[in-house]
């Protein structure tokens, strides 16, 4: 029998390269290979783009796209599809006659995608079982089960519940004892027990299915991968407990640099990027496992690079740790302060404080490291002033500043469609739209400024 993988195309004002290699999906599909099932990938979601027409949520946006100041007008060009065509998309599925179709439907402002996903397949397989998963699946899967008539819906971790599928499919298991999943029985929707899987039993995510061109990222060969899941903390605009549950589960620092070695040895990987919700969240750990990557550069691949481009999060980072980042590979620090404010640090839960922040950018700076800072704009709560005085405090340290404008994780069905950094759409009683974009094309001038100095 055979399982096919659908990691669907984007459509958006940009996008980002290291997104493309669809490491929840690798995994699954690994799981799946090893239960004894064929498996095939459809990576829709490429470099591959053509300009298509504003969708009509968006008109709020048209003032800004005309604007004579230039402070006031949308820092984005055009809107994009990124990734195959739908109709390219249906030919795939029906030349794989898979038996069964999982579909990643991650991000909440992505979900039309994903349900155009939907569509192609029942019309190209009809007779296929085809569920879904991902953060926005493990959210809203009454959406998936109901409205879009799919078998089934991953509520948590995919790998046991995608070989459960395949099993039920076969007729050798009873989709009642299928953990992480939610299906429909007789009118209703069935949830059954959340499970999780001991995270070194996994197998490494199946690479071999992503293209050559997956693998590109700033001018070199990247792989992305993961060394834990989950988060032990708590902050209130993050999704990550939706998918992982509430426990934090680290893998065995063995099993990470085997998977290093794997990365570069098969494919080539000059650049490692950890996609980690939080990366080092207990200092021995921290020390631990950079001092074993250490090891493995010093001996296996001298000019290897390694990354964190989904942020770290710093409460358990101090100098012997920065300093074995460096020996690590690491020539940059992404964090994320959020907020120069304390007082909404701590309203959202954060794990430290600005000044926190200043001290692990002036130890890392002195480490030659490149330091990324972002923070969200419009944040509830948030004032202009607050705002503006979070990129000077972010500037004035020697940070490179990059503004994520606050989208909300649990919004009404109605503006699914808006949840994305590009659209600013969350007005608040003291942040209007007019606020959002006039300082976060404000923040750009002042990096490019900066960058435009530093080049020099």
């Amino acid at each position: 029998m055979k399982a096919l993988f659908i990691n669907p195309p984007i459509q958006d004002f940009y996008t980002t390269s290291v997104r493309r290699q669809p490491i929840g999906i690798l995994s699954i599909a690994a799981a799946v290979r090893a239960a004894g099932f064929d498996v095939e990938l459809i990576n829709a979601h490429s470099g591959r783009s053509r300009v298509i027409p504003i969708p009509d949520e968006f008109r709020y946006l048209e003032r800004y796209r005309h604007a004579a100041d230039p402070f006031l007008a949308f820092p984005f060009r055009y809107y994009r599809h990124f990734g195959l065509s739908f109709e390219e998309i249906e030919i795939r599925i029906r030349h794989s006659r898979a038996d069964a179709i999982f579909i990643s439907s991650l991000f909440t402002p992505y979900y039309r995608e994903c349900d155009a996903v939907i569509r192609a397949a029942r019309r190209a397989l009809p007779g296929a079982m085809i569920a879904v998963g991902g953060y926005h699946a493990a959210l809203y899967p009454s959406y998936y089960l109901e409205e879009m008539e799919v078998d089934a819906a991953a509520t948590g971790e995919g790998e046991e519940a995608t070989v459960g599928l395949m099993r039920v499919m076969r007729g050798d298991a009873d989709i009642s004892e299928v953990p992480n999943i939610a299906y429909r029985k007789d009118g209703r929707i069935v949830f059954t027990p959340r499970s999780h899987a001991p995270i070194d039993s996994l197998p490494m995510p199946a690479r071999d299915l992503l293209s050559p061109r997956s693998f590109r990222a700033y001018g070199k060969r990247a792989a992305s991968m993961i060394a834990s899941r989950g988060c032990p903390n708590r902050c209130s605009f993050c999704t990550s407990r939706a998918l992982w549950g509430t426990a934090y589960r680290a893998r065995s620092v063995a099993s990470i640099i085997e998977e290093m070695r794997d990365c570069v040895e098969r494919y080539g990987a000059a650049i490692i990027n950890f996609e980690d919700d939080n990366l080092f969240p207990d200092r021995g750990r921290a020390k631990e496992l950079l001092a074993a990557i250490a090891a493995f550069k010093d001996r296996e691949c001298p000019s290897l690079d390694v990354t964190a481009m989904n942020g770290i999060s710093i409460e358990q980072v101090d100098e012997e740790v920065l300093d074995w980042m460096r020996r690590a590979g690491f020539r940059e620090i992404n964090i994320s302060l959020v907020s120069r404010s304390n007082d909404l640090l701590a309203r959202h839960s954060r794990p430290f404080d600005s000044d926190r922040v200043a001290e692990i950018i002036a130890h890392a700076r002195r480490r030659g490291m490149k330091v990324r800072a972002y923070f969200i704009l419009g944040l509830p709560g948030q004032t202009p002033d607050e705002a503006r005085g979070t990129i000077t405090f972010l500037h004035q340290l020697g940070a490179h500043v990059f503004p994520s404008v606050y989208y909300r994780p649990n919004a009404p069905r109605e503006e699914w469609m808006m949840q994305r950094s590009s659209s600013f759409f969350n007005e608040t009683e003291v942040m209007t739209r007019d606020d959002l974009i006039r300082i976060f094309n404000e923040c750009r001038a002042l990096q490019n400024a900066a960058f435009s100095t530093s080049s020099k």
